[in-house]
C-alpha cells in the first residue's frame, strides 16, 4: 500500500507506535515535565506546493509558517519561547527570495514573543520550511480530557479562510468581502493569548487549534475524549455570509470544512464559562460557545434549515485530498 490509500490520519497513528512513552503526548505537541514545569514541543511543516496559495508573498510565507507552529502550542496552553526552521529549498531560488522567508519568520517571532533561534538548510525540489518550536505552560491542556455536559467553545468566527481560497483558486466573484477574506489566508494569527488564559485559568478540559478545519477538530477532540458534540451554533462572519449567497454555496459548508483557520476549540465546565469569557476578554481575546459535550459517540450539527445533521470528519488530509 502505498501513502494515497492509507491517507494522513492513519500514517499519524502508526507513527505514534515508535513515540517513547517516557513524555506525554497529542496530536498538537509533545510534552516533558522537569520539576514543576511542563516544556512543549511542536512541530509543523510548510511545503510550497500545498500550502501557499496564489497571491502570497515570500515574507508571508514566513509569517505563515509560524503561525502553522505557534498555534500548536497555544492549543496546549504553552507560552512560546523560540523556535527553528529549516529550509529546503531549490537552486534556482532567489537569494532575496529566501532572505524574505526569514525576515516574515523573524517578523512574526517577534511579534509573538518567540525567539527565531535558527536551524538548517538543504537543497530540494521545492520550497519547504519546517519550524520545531518549544514553549512553557504550567498545565498542559490535552486533547482527551472533554466530559458530558461541558460548553464547546472557539475563539472566533469561522469560513473567511475558506471563502478566501475560494477566491483564489476556484475564481469566485467577490465584492467588498474580498479584503477580509484574503487576509485571513495571507496573515494568519495563532490564538496564543487565548490558549495561554484558559491553561493558566484551569478553564478548559480539552483544547485543539482548527488548522485541519472545525469539523476535523471536533472529531479529533471526540475521539481522543471518548465523547460526542452537539453543536448548534457557528459563528460565521457577515462577509462569509454575503460571499456564500453571492456563489451559491452554504456558509456552513464554508465554516466547518475550510480549514486553515487557526482558532482554538475547547470545552470548559459549565461551572467556570463565565469566568473563562470574562479571562479571555481582559487578555484581548473573544470565546463563543458553540454546542456541549454530549455522551453519545456522535458529531453533530444543528442546521438552521436542515434540523440535526450529521457533521462528517472530512476536511484537507496530506496523500488523499
Amino acid at each position: 500500500m502505498d501513502l494515497s490509500g492509507l491517507g494522513e490520519r492513519k500514517l499519524v497513528e502508526r507513527l505514534l507506535g515508535f513515540v517513547d512513552d517516557w513524555y506525554s503526548s497529542s496530536e498538537d505537541a509533545a510534552a516533558i515535565q522537569i520539576g514543576g514545569i511542563t516544556l512543549v514541543f511542536s512541530s509543523d511543516m510548510l511545503v510550497a506546493r500545498t500550502d501557499v496559495p496564489p497571491g502570497m508573498t515570500w515574507k508571508q510565507v514566513g509569517w505563515k509558517v509560524v503561525v502553522m507552529n505557534l498555534s500548536d502550542l497555544a492549543a496546549k496552553g504553552a507560552e512560546p519561547i523560540g523556535g527553528l526552521y529549516a529550509f529546503g529549498l531549490p537552486k534556482w531560488f532567489k537569494v532575496n527570495d529566501a532572505l524574505e522567508i526569514a525576515s516574515g519568520i523573524k517578523e512574526a517571532s517577534n511579534f509573538y514573543g518567540a525567539r527565531y533561534l535558527g536551524g538548517d538548510v538543504n537543497e530540494s525540489d521545492e520550497v519547504v520550511v519546517s519550524g520545531a518550536v518549544l514553549g512553557v505552560t504550567e498545565k498542559f491542556v490535552p486533547r482527551g480530557g472533554a466530559k458530558p455536559g461541558e460548553v464547546v467553545a472557539v475563539t472566533g468566527p469561522f469560513g473567511l479562510t475558506a471563502a478566501g481560497l475560494k477566491i483564489l483558486l476556484e475564481g469566485l466573484e467577490s465584492g467588498s468581502e474580498k479584503d477580509r477574506c484574503l487576509k485571513t489566508v495571507y496573515q494568519p494569527e495563532p490564538r496564543i493569548r487565548e490558549g495561554v488564559t484558559l491553561a493558566k485559568g484551569g478553564y478548559a478540559s480539552s483544547c485543539i487549534d482548527s488548522s485541519d478545519g472545525l469539523a476535523a477538530s471536533l472529531h479529533e477532540l471526540a475521539k481522543a475524549s471518548k465523547v460526542g458534540f452537539a453543536i448548534d451554533n457557528v459563528p460565521i462572519p457577515p462577509e462569509v455570509l454575503v460571499f456564500a449567497q453571492r456563489n451559491g454555496l452554504d456558509p456552513y459548508e464554508l465554516a466547518l470544512y475550510g480549514g486553515e483557520e487557526y482558532e482554538l476549540v475547547a470545552t470548559i465546565p459549565e461551572a467556570k464559562w463565565e469566568d473563562a469569557v470574562k479571562a479571555v476578554e481582559k487578555v484581548g481575546g473573544s470565546l463563543h460557545r458553540i454546542g456541549r459535550v454530549i455522551q453519545e459517540n456522535e458529531v453533530k450539527f444543528k442546521h438552521p434549515e436542515e434540523g440535526w445533521v450529521k457533521i462528517s470528519w472530512k476536511g484537507y488530509e496530506h496523500f488523499t485530498s
